[in-house]
């Protein structure tokens, strides 16, 4: 081998590592960003229609909604805070890659690659105000008639 082809073979092989340790890291971004919006959106529906606690809809629904999507990192850690009585619900999340390669390097920070994310929903009461709308669509029809 020549000179060059030390040099080169090394700096294109730490080039592809990382490209596929920065591709686990904005996956592993993006789906929990997906799952904190589900997770969010279904505990503020269960608590416009059944009252519950989002904090329980949330744990009852966390398995399913993860599945088996993270491949290349830890299962996220959620959690849960409601405000205004429950009116506003906050579902935050984090996570880590689990790759220990280039481990000690100055490309990849020893404590690792922690991802987070979060969503906020509001309860709007949509099958109150539906059931509302229709009432007045109804007796308008009724006035106009």
């Amino acid at each position: 081998m020549t000179l060059e082809a030390t040099l080169v073979i090394p700096m294109v092989i730490c080039v592809i590592t990382l490209l596929i340790l920065f591709s686990y890291y904005l996956y592993g971004r993006c789906i929990l960003s997906q799952d904190c919006y589900i997770l969010a959106f279904r505990a503020s529906i269960d608590a416009d229609r059944y009252g519950t606690a989002p904090e329980n809809t949330v744990l009852a629904k966390k398995e399913r909604v993860l599945g088996k999507k993270y491949f290349g990192s830890t299962k996220p850690v959620f959690h849960v805070e409601s405000k205004d009585a429950g009116k506003v619900i906050r579902v935050d999340a984090s996570a880590r890659i689990r790759a220990g390669v280039m481990g000690n390097y100055f490309l990849k920070p020893r404590s690792g690659w922690e991802f987070k994310a979060g969503h906020r929903t509001k309860c709007l009461g949509q099958v109150k105000h539906i059931r509302k709308m229709t009432r007045l669509k109804d007796i308008g029809n009724r006035v106009f008639d």
